[in-house]
């Protein structure tokens, strides 16, 4: 077994949702997203998916960490029911720790909880694993890509991300760590395939603001926004354009105002 590095998807391949990894040599295992699903319509009285965990029992021993991407709810969703069966620590950003911090206060874990926070270009050892997390552009902020050096090669774990290299905040993709890691040489490339088979690619978030401004200037009365919660560069926009419009911004649904205030506390 010496040779040999276990990659064991838990959930997120070939669905939306419960995006979960775990990594394994020899007897150290680090487990990378613990995402919920959202069960179809026909599935009455289920509210929420999450990876079957039970399958991790015969690793408990092992199992060292868990190393967050990002915050969106198909990469963090489940961490309070991992956490409640193998309470390891846990890496994350700041941002991600934010929205972490309140789904295990949701669950009174905060408190038995050690949770990590790791800023772009960080290197931390972790028992045989040694990550480095990189910066990507996604619609959340604080957002990572994942390289794992592991006694047999390099992992490249991205996380969900889109080359943006005008942000509407933080700063853009960090290519050249992409770069250096692809010179050295790399063993696997686990990879976001979003859109893969679409042509072209996604533009920046930047692209929408004319529009916006757009509406802004025509509108004579109250204007309605629709937009994910978790989309904060997008609710960023907004504001910034109300702002100059000067017009008032009331921010409705519980997890739009949660995650508006962790983002204002954490100086985003």
């Amino acid at each position: 077994m010496s040779s040999v590095i276990e990659i064991i998807p838990l959930g997120g391949i070939g669905e939306f949702g419960m995006n979960c990894m775990a990594v394994r040599y020899e007897d150290e295992m680090l487990i990378l997203d613990a995402g919920m699903g959202f069960p179809e319509e026909t599935a009455y009285g289920v509210d929420v998916c999450i990876p079957d965990f039970d399958f991790l029992e015969e690793y408990r021993d092992n199992i060292t960490a868990i190393v967050l991407t990002h915050g969106h709810e198909d990469h963090l969703g489940a961490l309070p029911y991992i956490l409640k069966k193998f309470n390891v620590p846990v890496y994350c950003s700041h941002f991600t720790a934010g929205l972490a911090e309140s789904k295990l206060e949701e669950h009174d874990l905060l408190d038995d909880t050690l949770v990590h926070r790791v800023a772009p270009r960080d290197v931390v050892d972790i028992g045989v694993f040694s990550v480095e997390f990189i910066r990507v552009s996604h619609s959340l902020v604080d957002c990572f890509s994942l390289a794992i050096k592991t006694p047999v090669g390099t992992i490249i774990h991205t996380g969900d991300y889109k080359v943006d290299e005008t942000p509407v905040i933080g700063e853009p993709i960090d290519l050249r760590s992409f770069r250096r890691y692809g010179q050295e040489g790399v063993l696997a490339l686990l990879s976001d395939s979003t859109n893969a088979t679409v042509p072209g690619r996604t533009p920046s978030e930047r692209a929408v603001i004319p529009a916006f401004e757009e509406i802004f200037a025509e509108a004579k009365g109250r204007l309605i926004v629709a937009a994910f919660a978790s989309s904060i560069h997008r609710l960023q926009i907004v504001l910034d354009i109300a702002q100059q419009f000067n017009r008032k911004v009331c921010v409705l649904g519980r997890s739009m105002l949660k995650n508006v205030e962790i983002a204002d506390r954490l100086g985003y």
